[in-house]
């Protein structure tokens, strides 16, 4: 992949077969004109009658041009881990080999997995991330990198309390803040002070929920795999006795979900959970090829849209996925899902995750934006065809064979 920078105060204009902008239909034989750092026009070629003088005319032929991508949650820190765990279709005997594995990883080898991975973000066209972790490994890293987005230092407390410091950015393009790991690793109390952090410093709030069966389990019936897992590393809180909830019904006892909240998963819901999720509409973030690798299952799209919930994508990390592939992630569930439109999925993956993150205006192909863009290449050419047009760019195969920056 190459880079193409642009520069202050100069005038482009870039070429290409198709041109995706995702909040409108696509264009066939299309040109994007930057001028000064901002995307002054989306046209037709047709349409451009002369190039200005002074434009820089850039032909990309045969290639599509597409926004840059968000990915909400992704855990850098375990990049090391991958092809080290193996699929079993147990979540339970998944987070045990990874617990195990962790334990065997050096801070070199975590701080030099996480940078090849940063690396490979940035060739799978990644702009906005949500990095998650409790080492703090991949801070220097990340002020390396030129992506933009958040550091989510996340807290596993189940026993006693954690203090929770003022945290500053990491730098103007990495914002901190703290999460929380789940409703099975984080007592009620840390997950409520965890969400007025987020309030006060005016922060998204993130937090694993009902992921897996064991996790329903674990809340419904106070018993099962995850209580064995506390209680054999000596984490199992005996006072705690909350039975009676699903993973959604728990947090809203708390009063944490509010549309500054991301929920991760979202795999096993009822449709209790669904009628709470419509009413206080948390961002929900799929993570879908993951939780195939986990065997945890996977998440009920069209429920989760149907109900108007702003759904978003992550990856989760490299210890359940091979690649850090955003458009993987919209291609498996357009696969589980073709009848949600290609525009929905395709707008989870940009605009609607960049915001999320609260970068509104990042991850967009649109007039008025900050260039940002992917100029790919296909395995097969697209069909003339608008909405037939979205699927094909689903399914064919893709190379970034340019990134367009400013």
């Amino acid at each position: 992949m190459e880079e193409i920078l642009i520069h202050p105060k100069e005038h482009y204009i870039f070429r290409a077969k198709v041109i995706i902008p995702v909040t409108k239909p696509p264009i066939f034989s299309g040109c994007v004109e930057i001028k000064d750092q901002k995307i002054v026009g989306i046209y037709s070629y047709k349409e451009l009658k002369q190039a200005p003088p002074k434009a820089k005319f850039i032909d990309l032929e045969d290639l599509v041009l597409f926004p840059a991508l968000a990915n909400v949650h992704t855990h850098l820190e375990l990049s090391a881990l991958r092809f080290r765990i193996l699929p079993s279709g147990s979540f339970i005997n998944w987070l045990y080999q990874v617990i195990k594995k962790r334990e065997t990883l050096t801070p070199v080898e975590m701080a030099e997995s996480a940078r090849f991975a940063l690396l490979e973000l940035w060739r799978e066209g990644i702009s906005i991330l949500g990095d998650v972790g409790n080492t703090g490994i991949t801070i220097p890293v990340l002020k390396e990198s030129p992506l933009r987005g958040y550091f989510f230092e996340e807290i596993l407390c189940f026993k006693g309390k954690i203090e929770l410091k003022d945290r500053q950015s990491i730098n103007g393009r990495v914002r901190t803040t703290y999460s929380a790991h789940s409703p099975y690793t984080v007592t009620p109390i840390m997950i409520q002070a965890i969400k007025s952090y987020t309030r006060r410093h005016k922060t998204p709030f993130m937090i694993h929920c009902a992921e897996s069966q064991e996790e329903v389990d674990f809340l419904l019936r106070g018993e099962g795999p995850l209580v064995n897992l506390l209680v054999s590393r000596r984490k199992w809180d005996e006072s705690f006795t909350v039975k009676g909830f699903t993973p959604v019904s728990y947090l809203e006892s708390l009063g944490v979900l509010d549309e500054n909240t991301i929920l991760v998963h979202c795999v096993h819901l009822t449709e209790d959970d669904l009628r709470i999720l419509k009413k206080r509409n948390p961002i929900i973030c799929l993570c879908p090829r993951s939780n195939l690798y986990t065997g945890a299952g996977i998440p009920k799209l069209p429920q989760l849209l149907a109900c108007g919930l702003r759904v978003v994508l992550g990856t989760d990390s490299l210890a359940s996925v091979d690649r850090l592939s955003i458009f993987e992630e919209i291609k498996t569930l357009h696969s589980f899902y073709p009848e949600v439109p290609a525009t929905e999925l395709l707008f989870m993956a940009t605009q609607r995750g960049a915001k999320a993150l609260g970068f509104d205006g990042a991850c967009q192909l649109t007039e008025g934006a900050t260039p940002d863009l992917l100029a790919i290449s296909l395995s097969f050419p697209l069909t003339e065809d608008p909405e037939k047009a979205l699927i094909e760019f689903i399914r064919a195969e893709k190379k970034i064979v340019y990134r367009i920056h400013a």
